[in-house]
């Protein structure tokens, strides 16, 4: 009799040491099983992003009970639920759901088994800016009062949140929604004038009017004034070598004062990308440019030899010279071969710009003669 109480009294002791261990025992009471995983439990929001309904959020569980169950999500409309899923018998997994809100700024909480997260702020589209309650005030509103670029632009702004309006304006003068004023000047224009209104719903005020003066924004190039020299060796017999050479200098040019109004102290400007040619007659044929046929930059296209000069500075020359051989044969001079004969060389140099200057001379012509003799066998 002693030995079945022993044994039931050995039962009672295990079953209540496996219930313990199973489920927990906080203060001599009996846990369940999920509530004794929930008391050591985290949550947290490992995302909180916004998509066209709202905000998707993303929670990551550690020592969950198993199975692991739902999370809440507050702090939003009506906040948001979902499963949470993980490998089982680890207590850890991941879940996610959508909150169905408009625009505004949140702050988010999720909760699991009586724990909850640390919070996460986020923003979903563009809110309302907050009210107004003074009136716009000027920071910037001083244009300059001249221009010489053909684009004009000048930014205003205001305090206080203000929408903008342009006055007095030409039509081709507009204002932006951030206070930018811009426009491209038309040609033939000297001076145009605006005024501007900063307004919000508690006041407005204008700055203006103003009157910009415009100069034309003359390039370095449309001040070039190339002048050119032309020298050829002459006389030549039949079968001879000779050379043209070609100066080509960027004169000086000055604007007297008061020729274009308060705004013409241009100065000087340099020639950009200046091209030199010589054009030989077809009595002279090209051979090489300078006198050796490693000359660089220059090249020989038919009878014409062309150079890329660079840039020339006001007051500075540069030359190039192509190097020919006198032609002879009958069809120089036929049946006549007592006679000398004459030719024409044309050298011309000219600036970038389109070959045109507005002021000065951006394009130079010269010319030389050579005589050519006969001698020899000519024919």
């Amino acid at each position: 009799m002693h030995k079945l109480i022993e044994a039931a009294g050995r039962r009672s002791a295990g079953l209540a040491a496996g219930v313990v261990l199973t489920g927990g025992l906080v203060g001599g009471v009996l846990l369940a099983p999920s509530a004794a995983y929930a008391a050591t439990a985290t949550i947290t929001i490992t995302s909180a992003t916004t998509n066209f309904g709202g905000i998707h959020v993303g929670v990551a569980v550690t020592n969950g009970s198993d199975p692991l169950g739902t999370f809440s999500v507050s702090g939003a409309g009506s906040g948001c639920t979902g499963n949470l899923f993980g490998m089982p018998g680890t207590g850890n997994g991941n879940g996610h759901c959508d909150i169905q809100v408009g625009a505004g700024t949140y702050t988010l909480t999720a909760s699991y088994g009586g724990v909850s997260s640390a919070p996460d702020t986020v923003t979903v589209g563009n809110p309302s800016p907050p009210p107004v309650s003074n009136a716009p005030v000027w920071t910037a509103d001083s244009p300059s009062t001249s221009v010489d670029s053909q684009s004009y632009s000048y930014q205003f702004q205001a305090t206080n949140s203000p929408s903008y309006a342009l006055s007095g304006a030409p039509s081709w003068l507009s204002i932006g929604s951030n206070g930018m004023v811009s426009g491209d000047i038309p040609d033939g224009t000297t001076s145009f004038s605006y005024s501007v209104k900063a307004w919000n719903n508690v006041g407005s005020i204008w700055a203006g009017p103003f009157t910009i003066f415009f100069r034309h924004n003359f390039r370095h190039d449309e001040f070039v004034n190339l002048r050119t020299h032309l020298s050829c060796t002459s006389p030549v017999n039949t079968g001879q070598r000779g050379s043209c050479t070609l100066w080509v200098t960027n004169s000086d040019f000055n604007f007297p004062w008061g020729q274009f109004g308060q705004f013409d102290n241009f100065g000087q400007g340099f020639a950009s990308d200046v091209t030199a040619q010589i054009s030989l007659p077809y009595q002279l044929k090209a051979r090489f440019c300078g006198f050796s046929w490693f000359q660089f930059g220059c090249h020989i296209y038919g009878n014409t030899a062309v150079e890329n000069l660079g840039k020339l500075y006001p007051g500075q020359t540069k030359s190039f010279t192509v190097s020919w051989v006198a032609r002879s044969g009958f069809n120089l001079w036929g049946w006549n071969p007592g006679h000398s004969l004459y030719v024409k060389v044309v050298g011309s140099a000219s600036a970038d710009h389109d070959n045109f200057s507005f002021f000065g001379q951006g394009e130079s012509f010269s010319v030389a003669y050579v005589k050519i003799i006969p001698h020899g066998f000519w024919w």
